[in-house]
């Protein structure tokens, strides 16, 4: 009999505990954790150096809706930021490359160089963020025909932001491979996506 009392004691307690925890739906299990930084103005300002690396890209079109293409091909240029892989550019050298969002709400991307954290330093051993946008709009030709000549600038800035020791050799690997895929298959390919963006001109700090 006691053992009985002490079985439905039992299950009225675990009933009165699960009553009193919120339920959690199957959306809210599967909801992502994982957010899109955003960079903000102060980090902007502060942790942004000079400019490793411009690379100036244009389309030409005929007529046709300006915004529509010019959102197409300026997508093209982040897509190939955003898949270009970086870490295969330097395998020895820890780092994450993440989308970020500037300021404005314009998207970038973050690559991070990382080291072990010790009581001194923090895990962040500076970075480049890379950024993209319009810069010109709809132009006319000589003969009257409405031409859109689009242009679109890419920048790779240093992040000085808990860097000691200059990564020098990394961020020119990383650069230097960035402008040489842009000539390769994948590269290509992306950048036929958004209507035949090509390469007009490129500016880094290590040309002679």
């Amino acid at each position: 009999m006691m053992t009985l009392l002490y079985a439905l004691l039992l299950v009225a307690t675990s009933t009165a505990f699960n009553l009193e925890r919120p339920l959690m739906s199957r959306h809210a299990l599967h909801q992502p954790t994982r957010t899109t930084k955003l960079f903000s103005a102060e980090e902007s300002v502060d942790s942004l150096d000079e400019t490793l690396l411009r690379i100036n890209f244009s389309v030409v079109q005929g007529a046709g809706i300006f915004e529509s293409y010019a959102n197409k091909a300026l997508e093209s240029v982040r897509s190939y930021t955003k898949s270009f892989p970086f870490a295969a550019v330097l395998p020895v050298q820890p780092l994450t490359y993440l989308p970020i969002k500037m300021p404005d709400g314009s998207p970038a991307l973050k690559v991070t160089f990382l080291r072990k954290k010790t009581a001194e330093k923090g895990s962040q051993d500076g970075g480049i963020v890379f950024t993209s946008r319009l810069v010109s709009e709809e132009d006319c030709d000589p003969d009257g025909l409405e031409n859109y000549v689009l242009r679109i600038e890419l920048q790779a800035k240093r992040i000085k932001e808990g860097q000691t020791i200059p990564k020098v050799f990394s961020e020119k690997q990383i650069c230097l491979a960035f402008i040489k895929g842009l000539s390769e298959t994948k590269g290509q390919e992306l950048l036929a996506e958004g209507g035949g963006v090509v390469v007009d001109s490129v500016f880094h700090i290590w040309m002679e």
